[in-house]
């Protein structure tokens, strides 16, 4: 609003001048002022004066609220932001509510809702960092042991929950924390829109060049802050495994099902236990002992790390055969005769590697005509590993992907090229949500075919996909 909201001057008979030429050019304009509406910011020794000259405009000498933000002294706006504050406080107890029957229903609601209220704020009035501490403090101790089914929450596992999903976080932020590099954020980007008002320019040309530079910047910076709040975590924790789940947390894809909207049409919507065992699994916390045994069918005490690897529990074959009979659904469409566990040809003289499995009756777990070329048949085998075993817990996650594709490889891959005349790929996840570098490609591969097969947008196939059939931790917590 170019005529009169944006703009000031240091005497006010020059505001005077332009009110009276608002009130009789604005209405040719469609513009029309009203004085029981607007309100007017004066410095103390301008008051009087300031009544005399406009009688019909409210006027006040402390500030007050502008799109969503506040011009005016520090103590103005320290009461605007607590006035603020008990509504968001407010908002914060109506979630908690909620999440106590329908946890990822209020997270969802908070994290791309509710939240942006207070970051619209950061976003347009600088130096309001000190005044959100009673709001973080409520977010805290009201919001988060709900959500999480904690009673408490100690000050590691809270600044952990304030990193990005992306980074191992929950994507719950501490506003305390990231106001200042929000406002500075919106500052750079909104520097050109500044100037044209600031200027009175009655065109404005965006530069898309630049703002796509600037976007970059911006981006550079959030991700520079974040990575140096999530170093700060990894500096200040003794518990290697702690360190190591984080990592394995900011795999790509490891965060899909919790960033995804809770749609029940898609099967993402999880119920009240389901949403919190996610958590516990995600961050390796105690599980609720809720409808929960205490020992393992093996005699082994029932915990997390123990559930994921024991294979009398029935998660290991669960979650293998839910990504097995799901990626051969997905293989269905581009192409032919997919088969489940088809039986190997039997041995008959052939020389393969030491260590290749020579056993007649052998089977692997998909094979599909037409996948990496046409008339080919590709076989896949798929093994679903947990990153925290003792087995894997030395590795870095690089050489523990590549240790199990090696190992699927060196049993099968000699034999599907010299006897099949096929190709074999491992497909290597792991329970926390990550894959292996040839899952990945052959993953991207079958989004790109389905993409080609039904006009659908390769990066929207392969999010799909990745979210439902490339997370075995996603089923984790479904399968009790």
């Amino acid at each position: 609003d170019l005529w009169w909201d944006d703009l000031w001057w240091d005497d006010l008979w020059w505001d005077d001048l332009w009110w009276d030429d608002l009130q009789n050019l604005g209405p040719m304009y469609g513009y029309y002022p009203k004085p029981s509406k607007t309100w007017l910011i004066v410095k103390p020794g301008f008051h009087e004066e300031a009544k005399r000259l406009f009688p019909d405009v409210k006027i006040t000498c402390e500030g007050h609220r502008y799109l969503g933000s506040y011009i005016g002294t520090d103590s103005g706006l320290e009461e605007f932001i607590k006035g603020e504050m008990e509504e968001w406080k407010a908002d914060i107890t109506g979630l908690s509510e909620i999440a106590k029957t329908e946890p990822q229903l209020a997270y969802a609601a908070f994290v791309y809702g509710t939240s942006k209220r207070w970051n619209f704020v950061a976003r347009t009035t600088p130096r309001i960092s000190s005044l959100l501490f009673s709001l973080e403090y409520h977010i805290k101790e009201t919001l988060i042991p709900v959500l999480v089914n904690k009673l408490f929450i100690p000050e590691q596992l809270r600044n952990i929950f304030a990193l990005p999903a992306k980074m191992g976080g929950l994507g719950i932020s501490n506003i305390t924390e990231t106001a200042e590099l929000e406002y500075s954020n919106s500052v750079l980007a909104t520097t050109a829109l500044a100037d044209a008002i600031f200027h009175q320019q009655n065109m404005f040309c965006e530069d898309s060049a630049a703002q796509r530079e600037i976007t970059l910047t911006i981006k550079k910076r959030k991700d520079q802050f974040f990575t140096a709040q999530k170093q700060a975590v990894m500096d200040s924790c003794s518990d290697p495994s702690v360190k190591r789940q984080l990592d394995l947390l900011s795999e790509k894809g490891a965060s899909s099902w919790l960033t995804s909207l809770p749609l029940k049409e898609y099967g993402f919507l999880l119920n009240k236990q389901e949403f919190a065992d996610a958590i516990a699994l995600r961050y390796n916390l105690t599980l609720s002992s809720l409808n929960r045994p205490k020992t393992c069918e093996c005699g082994e005490t029932f915990n997390i790390n123990h559930c994921l690897i024991c294979k009398k529990g029935g998660f290991v074959a669960l979650r293998h055969d839910s990504l097995k009979e799901t990626i051969a659904k997905l293989l269905e469409q581009p192409c032919k005769d997919v088969k489940l566990e088809p039986p190997l040809i039997n041995i008959t003289g052939e020389e393969l590697n030491p260590g290749a499995n020579i056993s007649d009756g052998a089977r692997l777990d998909i094979s599909a005509i037409g996948f990496w070329t046409p008339l080919d048949r590709a076989f896949t085998d798929i093994r679903v590993l947990h990153p925290q075993a003792l087995s894997n817990r030395t590795k870095s996650l690089k050489q523990m992907y590549r240790c199990h594709e090696n190992e699927k490889k060196n049993a099968y891959n000699q034999r599907v090229i010299k006897v099949e005349k096929a190709t074999f790929t491992p497909l290597v996840f792991s329970t926390t949500g990550g894959m292996g570098e040839e899952c990945a490609a052959f993953l991207k591969h079958l989004a790109e075919k389905i993409s080609m097969k039904t006009g659908q947008r390769t990066l929207t196939l392969r999010y799909w996909v990745g979210h439902n059939y490339c997370g075995p931790f996603y089923w984790i917590p479904q399968s009790r």
